[in-house]
Formats: C-alpha cells, sequence, structure tokens
C-alpha cells in the first residue's frame, strides 16, 4: 500500500512538473538588466516613447504605483520600466529594437533591478550587507531599502527565476561603472556577480552572455569617461562578456553623468545590435514586422552629417568619422557599423594611413535598421602641406589650485622604476601662466581621499606663452608611472598641446598616443571635464616654423627646432634634420 502511494505522489509530482515546463514559452526571450542610474533611466520619456509593442513586457521587480503595478506579474513595457522613480533609459529600445529584428512569434522581455549612485559591490551577495551598513544614508541604500528589501541582488534573482516560468533568459545586460570609476578591479567584481547569477540560476555561460555598456565619453559631457579603459578588459576576463559603446552617445547637457532622452534610444539599440550580432542574425527589422510610425523615424537614415572632401597631412593616420543623421531628427556615429573602403588609400578599422601624397576616393556606405543603404563617395588628398592638427584645452574659467585644471594621457606602457625618462611639448596658452608635469602611477595600491593615486612625481613648473614653445621634462621614475598630467589650474581660457612625446632615455620608442593629434582618437586623452574643461582635437594651420620655410631652402644636415630656427649640436629636444623629426638628447 505504502509502494502504490508513493508511485501515486510520484506521478502526480510529474504531472505537475510537466504542467508547469508546458508553460514555459521557449520564444519568450527574457534579459536581465541591472546597474545604476543609466540602467535605471535618467531621461523624461516623451511623445515618441508612449508606443510600445505589447510583445516587449516587462516583470515588475517592486510595487509601482504609476503605473499600478504588482511586484512579480508581466506588463507592457511602459515607462518607466526598471523603477518607479526610474525614467527613459537603455532597456526601452533594446526592447523595442529586439522585438523589431525577431521573428513574430517572439516576446522580448526585460527583468531590471538598478539604483541610481550604486556601488558594483551591491550587487554582490557577500559584500551588499556590509557595503549598506557603511553607507546608511546614501541615496542608493535607501533606494533599495525602500524598492528591493535592502538586497537588490537577491530580488534580482528572485524575480528571474519567476521570470524562468514564462521564458527563457537568454542575456544579462550591465550599466554601471560612474560609483566604481576607473577601479582596476571592477572587471573581477563584474565577473563574480554573473558567475553567481549563472550558478543561482541554473544557466550556462555560452547559453547567456553579458552585455557590458561603456560610461558616457568626456567630448560628450561625461565625467567618467576613463572608467571605459576598465570597461574594456571585460572581455578578456569575461570570454562571454561583450562591450556596447557609448561613442557619439550625447550627455543630457546638465550633468557629467547621464545620457539624453536620444542617447538612451542610441544606447538601448546598440544593447541590441550587439546581441544580435552574438546570436548571429543581421542588425535589420524583421521583414514581416509591423513598425510604428515613430520607430520607422527613429530608424530610417537620411543623410551623412560629415562625409565631405578633406585634405590629409602627409604621414598622418585619420579616423573617417561618420555620422548619420536619421527621420526623427537625431544624429548617431555610425563609424562602428558603417563600410569604409578605399581603391586608392590604405584604411583599417575606419582609420586611413596617409603613407604617400596623392589624390583619391573614399566610399561610404552604411545599411539601416529598416535595410536601406545610404552611400557616399568623398574626395580625399593626402598632402604635405595639409592642415596640422593640435589639441585644444579649453579651461573655461582659472581655477583656485593647479591641479583644478588638468589634462592627461595614459601611456602605452608602464615606466620601470630607477630609469630616465623625457618627456617633451610644444604648449601655448591664450593667458600665460604656470604649467606642472606630474607623472602619476594610477594603479597604485595607494589611494588619497579622492580615490585617486598617492604615488605622483611633482615635476617642476614652466611658464607658458602666448606663441608656441618646446618644454621638456627629464626625470627618473620613483613608480610604475602610466600616465602623464599637465596641471595648469591657475591659467583661464584655451591651452594649446602639441608634440607631447614621452621616451626611456636612450631609446626612441615613443609611450604617448596620438601625441602629435593627427589622428581624431583622444581615447588615451582626458580633462577635467566635470570641472568645466572641454578638449578637442582643431586645425592650426602650419605643424611648426619649419613649414614657413620653403623644402628647398632647408640646408642638408643642419638642425632645426619646431620653431624653424637653426640650433647646434647641444640642443636637447624635438628638432628637424634632412627632413626628418627626431628627438635629440
Amino acid at each position: 500500500m505504502l509502494k502504490r502511494n508513493l508511485f501515486a505522489i510520484g506521478v502526480l509530482l510529474a504531472t505537475q512538473f510537466m504542467v508547469a515546463k508546458a508553460d514555459v514559452d521557449p520564444n519568450f526571450h527574457i534579459y536581465l538588466c541591472f546597474g545604476q542610474s543609466n540602467m535605471e533611466g535618467n531621461a523624461q520619456w516623451e511623445d515618441v516613447d508612449t508606443v510600445v509593442d505589447s510583445r516587449f513586457q516587462m516583470l515588475a521587480t517592486t510595487d509601482f504605483d504609476n503605473p499600478k503595478r504588482t511586484m512579480g506579474n508581466w506588463y507592457t513595457a511602459n515607462c518607466p520600466i526598471v523603477s518607479p522613480i526610474g525614467k527613459l533609459g537603455p532597456t526601452d529600445y533594446f526592447g523595442r529594437t529586439m522585438v523589431a529584428a525577431m521573428p513574430t512569434n517572439v516576446k522580448i522581455g526585460v527583468v531590471a533591478v538598478a539604483m541610481g549612485g550604486s556601488p558594483i559591490e551591491m550587487f554582490d551577495k557577500d559584500k551588499y550587507e556590509q557595503k549598506l551598513a557603511q553607507n546608511p544614508n546614501e541615496w542608493w541604500a535607501q533606494i533599495s531599502k525602500n524598492y528591493y528589501g535592502s538586497n537588490p541582488y537577491g530580488r534580482l534573482i528572485d524575480m528571474a527565476k519567476k521570470a524562468q516560468e514564462s521564458g527563457v533568459i537568454k542575456g544579462i545586460l550591465l550599466h554601471q561603472g560612474c560609483s566604481n570609476c576607473g577601479d582596476p578591479n571592477w572587471p573581477n567584481m563584474v565577473k563574480k556577480i554573473y558567475n553567481d547569477m549563472l550558478t543561482d540560476l541554473n544557466l550556462k555561460a555560452e547559453d547567456v552572455p553579458l552585455f557590458v555598456g561603456e560610461t558616457e565619453y568626456e567630448n560628450m559631457g561625461g565625467g567618467c569617461s576613463g572608467h571605459n579603459a576598465v570597461v574594456a578588459q571585460i572581455p578578456s576576463v569575461i570570454p562571454t562578456g561583450h562591450v556596447v559603446s557609448a561613442e557619439g552617445i550625447p550627455g543630457n547637457g546638465t550633468d557629467a553623468w547621464h545620457f539624453s532622452a536620444a542617447g538612451y534610444r542610441t544606447l538601448g539599440k546598440r544593447y541590441a545590435y550587439e546581441a544580435l550580432k552574438v546570436m548571429g542574425k543581421d542588425t535589420k527589422a524583421d521583414a514581416d514586422y509591423k513598425m510604428a510610425d515613430n520607430l520607422k523615424k527613429f530608424f530610417k537614415l537620411e543623410s551623412f552629417e560629415n562625409a565631405d572632401d578633406m585634405t590629409v597631412r602627409l604621414g598622418s593616420t585619420k579616423r573617417l568619422a561618420v555620422t548619420g543623421k536619421f527621420a526623427d531628427g537625431h544624429t548617431e556615429l555610425l563609424t562602428n557599423d558603417a563600410t569604409i573602403s578605399s581603391n586608392d588609400f590604405t584604411i583599417e578599422d575606419g582609420v586611413l594611413k596617409a603613407t604617400e601624397a596623392k589624390k583619391g576616393v573614399v566610399s561610404i556606405a552604411y545599411t539601416d535598421f529598416l535595410g536601406n543603404q545610404l552611400q557616399k563617395d568623398i574626395n580625399v588628398e593626402v598632402s604635405d602641406q595639409g592642415p596640422n592638427h593640435v589639441l585644444v584645452v579649453d579651461n573655461g574659467t582659472a581655477g583656485s589650485n593647479s591641479w583644478d585644471k588638468q589634462c592627461n594621457t595614459m601611456l602605452n606602457a608602464s615606466m620601470t622604476i630607477g630609469k630616465t625618462y623625457i618627456v617633451t611639448a610644444r604648449i601655448k596658452a591664450d593667458n600665460p601662466g604656470e604649467c606642472a608635469l606630474w607623472p602619476i602611477w594610477t594603479t597604485s595600491p595607494k589611494k588619497n581621499q579622492w580615490g585617486g593615486s598617492e604615488d605622483v612625481q611633482y615635476l617642476a613648473a614652466v611658464n607658458l606663452k602666448s606663441d608656441f614653445d618646446e618644454y621638456t621634462w627629464k626625470f627618473t621614475a620613483n613608480f610604475a608611472i602610466d600616465k602623464i598630467q599637465f596641471a595648469f589650474g591657475l591659467i583661464g581660457g584655451k591651452v594649446y598641446f602639441d608634440d607631447v612625446s614621452c621616451v626611456e632615455e636612450g631609446t626612441t620608442t615613443e609611450m604617448v598616443i596620438n601625441g602629435n593629434f593627427e589622428s581624431d582618437d583622444l581615447s588615451k586623452w582626458e580633462v577635467i571635464s566635470w570641472n568645466g574643461q572641454k578638449m578637442s582635437i582643431q586645425e592650426y594651420g602650419v605643424t611648426s616654423g619649419i613649414k614657413q620655410i620653403s623644402a628647398s631652402k632647408l640646408q642638408s644636415n643642419v638642425r632645426y627646432n619646431l620653431a624653424g630656427q637653426v640650433v647646434d649640436e647641444n640642443y636637447k629636444g624635438l628638432i628637424i634634420q634632412n627632413g626628418q623629426k627626431r628627438l635629440n638628447k
């Protein structure tokens, strides 16, 4: 009798299990989303954002009052998606794009937990309690308490398990970093959280990739663009991790951390594009999808904005940035997805190498999400009389201390302790004043009260003039220096840099990336944007006084400085001899 009862119970349980499994829709693709305020959504949604396909669903991870939602239930993904205090964010147009790209029998669902200002440790199940205990009055601590039971990771896992009753988890989206800006251990912390999620939800990494968004770029107004160098390490630390670019995505213009509404739409689309690429699908709308007019205008490319004929300086490189204007009026940087080709020039990853003085044509083509292709040819001339480019740093008003305004660059290799290094730069300023050089070891375990490194060498200051002059610093490295900082906080207005160089004494290996600014790549350069600084590469007439001298007048074997003046063999710094620029030590 006992065996018969046990058998009956077993059959009943098996039947219930099969019924439960039958309720899981394999065509309901679910994505977990977590992070801080950008993932939470920080821009007020607009009329264009109010039309949402019912195939795009959100699982409420807390209770909402407006609109009324109950935790654990599915709803059409109208704003706000993440929390009652959230706004438009990347999840909105991630879902819209994914729904449009997938077959019409596929639904997309998001399960999101995010808190403005939250450090990454709040999603570490072994660290969040200590973090809360140390910071009970922080804004993110209050959000955690009010909406997620003071355990945001636990809430995300609980809701993810609830979601698994309805569909299949296909990926994880993360946007976080400003509260851990530049922390070299951040990728490892993300890896632990990702692995914990996979374990707690019985998932496999190869089935559930991680998509990590970059922070706002400095030239878009971002105050934590330096964190993107850390984000870039994600694929090397997490094999199934992928970076979502924020290059060219506009900030909101009011703070240094958040994107605009147009920016969130573009960022969400880029998350979707990355997910589609990983799935092996085209970044293109499904042929059977009936798209709302507002989405058609968002996705339809009308023209290229900056594809103009150009002159490029011989010996330089030029990144061919492609910006598109869409039917709804917004613009996007399309360089990473456009096809840039030429039969006349060498182009690698969108970068033209000007190795020969000649004229030619570069072709730019881009296929938008609707399948429409735009193509344009631009005429390019490579010339040794082409425009010189310099880095222009606009300080705005002068600061109170030297460290208030800076221009810094990460080196392509760390210095060796005890070795001697030579830094040279041509600099000028609208308003004369002092500029000091502070080489720093950014990854030192010694931190100051602002979270930066204490291992800095404070070298002598020089007096900048209203005309370009060359300055040289020679020093022995006391630390494994990986960044050089030019500090000029007492100068208001603009400061101009050209031909920035760093070499180990006795060698010619350049450690500064794009120190002549003939490339558009400023990824290794930064200013203190939150303190009002802006930087840009601009044309500045000729490279130096040497260009004012006819080539026929240059005497062989004679040394010239960058002002075009004859110097002797004892001159230290950059010289031109026999038409070649080199460092004379």
